[in-house]
């Protein structure tokens, strides 16, 4: 299985990788939850009828191939966006 690696010369497999994310996610949205006492998106303020995603601001293929793996799970490198903030952000 494929290994990428971090800033500090360890390297992840890509199942160590997205639990990591997994938990980042999870700590993002309890952190804002646990702030303003809701959740919303940090682009446009939205918070009622629509679906939230975490964002990664660095996606995380470029992490990756950049040798900073780490970057993919860091909590500062998560934004909490509505689908429509997510899909401009990702160009889509």
């Amino acid at each position: 299985m494929a290994s990428y690696r971090c800033s500090d010369g360890s390297r992840l497999e890509q199942k160590q990788i997205d639990k990591l994310i997994r938990k980042a996610k999870k700590i993002k949205v309890q952190n804002q939850f646990d702030e303003f006492g809701y959740n919303f998106c940090e682009e446009c303020g939205i918070s009622n009828g629509t679906f939230l995603d975490c964002s990664h601001d660095i996606s995380v293929k470029k992490c990756k191939e950049n040798g900073k793996t780490e970057q993919a799970f860091n909590v500062g490198n998560i934004t909490i966006r509505c689908r429509e903030c997510h899909q401009k952000h990702d160009k889509l």
